[in-house]
Parts: C-alpha cells; sequence; structure tokens
C-alpha cells in the first residue's frame, strides 16, 4: 500500500513540475512578447518624436529660422553637418591666447552644446593670416571651402588686410562678387554669412589710396545690400557691446590696437552667437 502512495505522490510531482515548467515557459514566452512590443512602442515614439522635431525645424514651416534651428534640422536629415570658416586674422584667432580662446574657437563649442544632435558638428576652419580678398581667389582658398560641401560657410571679409596692403575699393568690391559666385554655386543650397572684421583703434589712418578702414567697410556693405547677401557688421556689434558695459576699445585689443584680445574674441564671439540664436 505505501509502495503504491509512493508512486502516487511521484505521479503528482511529476504533473506538477512538468505543469509548472509548462506555465513558467509560457510566461517566460509572454514576457518576451510583451518586452518587444514594448520595445516596438519606444521606437515608434522615438519616431514620432522625431517626426515632430523635423516638421518643427523645417524650413518652411519656420519662416524666421536661426542658424542653430537650421543646424538642427541638417543634423537630423542628413548623415553629417558641415560649417566652413574663410577667412584672415580674425579668423584664425589671431590676438587669442589660444585658438580655444578665439571666437572660432567659442562658436564651435557653443554650437555643439546646443544638443545631441550637434555634438559631432564638423567645423572647418579655413583662415589665412594677412590674406587679402585676392589673395583668397588666387590662392583658391574659395574652391577648397567649397569641395567640402558645407551646410554653412562664415565668410569673414578681409579688409583689415585690404586697406593695410592697398588694395583699391573697386578690386575689393569686384572680388566680394566674385567669392560670393564661388561660393553660391556649389552646393546651392548651403547658407553663407557673411562677417566684417572687427574694429581697429586706427579705423581713420587712411593707405597710399586716402582710403581708411571704414572706406572698405561702407564699399563692401553697399555691394553686400545690394545683392541682399547675409551679412553681420561685426564692428557695430562689438561697439554696441562695449558701450553696454562701459568698456574701451583699447581694453579688448592687443599692443598692435588691430587685433582683439581673449577678451575681444570673446564679445566679438557674443555679437556672433546671439545672431546664432535669432537674439
Amino acid at each position: 500500500m505505501r509502495k503504491y502512495g509512493l508512486l502516487f505522490m511521484t505521479g503528482i510531482c511529476l504533473v506538477v513540475l512538468v505543469f509548472g515548467h509548462l506555465q513558467w515557459k509560457n510566461m517566460s514566452k509572454a514576457a518576451v512578447i510583451e518586452g518587444k512590443k514594448a520595445e516596438e512602442r519606444i521606437k515608434e515614439k522615438e519616431k514620432e518624436e522625431r517626426e515632430a522635431l523635423i516638421q518643427s525645424l523645417k524650413p518652411e514651416n519656420n519662416k524666421q529660422q536661426s542658424l542653430i534651428d537650421y543646424l538642427q534640422y541638417k543634423s537630423v536629415t542628413q548623415e553629417k553637418v558641415i560649417v566652413s570658416l574663410i577667412g584672415s586674422n580674425g579668423t584664425s584667432g589671431i590676438g587669442a591666447s589660444n585658438f580655444s580662446n578665439s571666437w572660432a574657437g567659442r562658436l564651435e563649442r557653443s554650437l555643439r552644446s546646443e544638443g545631441d544632435n550637434l555634438e559631432t558638428l564638423g567645423f572647418i576652419n579655413h583662415s589665412y593670416e594677412g590674406y587679402t580678398t585676392n589673395d583668397l581667389l588666387e590662392g583658391k582658398k574659395i574652391d577648397a571651402v567649397i569641395h567640402e560641401k558645407p551646410d554653412l560657410v562664415m565668410f569673414e571679409n578681409p579688409l583689415i588686410n585690404n586697406q593695410y596692403q592697398t588694395i583699391s575699393l573697386e578690386q575689393t568690391e569686384k572680388d566680394l562678387k566674385n567669392i560670393m559666385s564661388i561660393l553660391q554655386k556649389e552646393p546651392p543650397n548651403a547658407k553663407i554669412l557673411i562677417i566684417s572684421p572687427n574694429p581697429v583703434a586706427n579705423s581713420k589712418t587712411e593707405n597710399s589710396l586716402d582710403l581708411n578702414y571704414l572706406d572698405y567697410i561702407k564699399a563692401s556693405e553697399r555691394v553686400i545690400k545690394k545683392s541682399k547677401w547675409t551679412y553681420i557688421n561685426s564692428v557695430e556689434g562689438i561697439e554696441k557691446k562695449l558701450k553696454e558695459e562701459n568698456m574701451r576699445l583699447a581694453d579688448i585689443l592687443t599692443n598692435d590696437n588691430v587685433h582683439p584680445n581673449d577678451q575681444g574674441h570673446n564679445i566679438w564671439f557674443e555679437v556672433l552667437y546671439e545672431y546664432f540664436r535669432g537674439e
């Protein structure tokens, strides 16, 4: 009798074990299925959020789009985004204690900190100390920029060097038109931002052509305004900041009274960054 009882109990245990195992398998399978569904819901939500972001940043839906929003839009709709800088002394960081303290170095860091999408932003600097507009053209430096197919080009018009090296206003205007003609050709959808150089202490000192630095600024602005190109007058922007902060121009220039020091580069950066943010 005891033997049959043991067999019965063993049978019951086996049934429970088999049933439990089957139940566990079903529960595990259900958990896997639920996990996959949850993962799909997360992916779908991320997809919806990404699409909503794209629509909010789309130029057609954002007529007053800031340059930061433009770069954000590019970053979520294509594999890479490139900002190319072309210019002379200011863009190369002359006067700053190191490049990271230049306006270009500060701008690069700040743009990349605007969001995860811009962390891998390509920032390529083509700057050549002492170059004039004519040097940029003859040295094929503009061609090197378009070869990269940038999404945004920042062109610092090297007017300090043009004035110092007595390039005529006519030649300066002609060079500006030729540079823009090349930049606008390839890639055709890239944004181009022209910026003037920084203010200098001897802005009214004339060269052998009886022309001062401000004459070159005004001549270039006439061409820019007539052509309806996007432009920032760095001189006016920096001087406005100096007035607001009760500072002198001498406070932000190096001993040569031409190139900005660290403080000058920082103020120049602030002017540009406010423009990027649409402020």
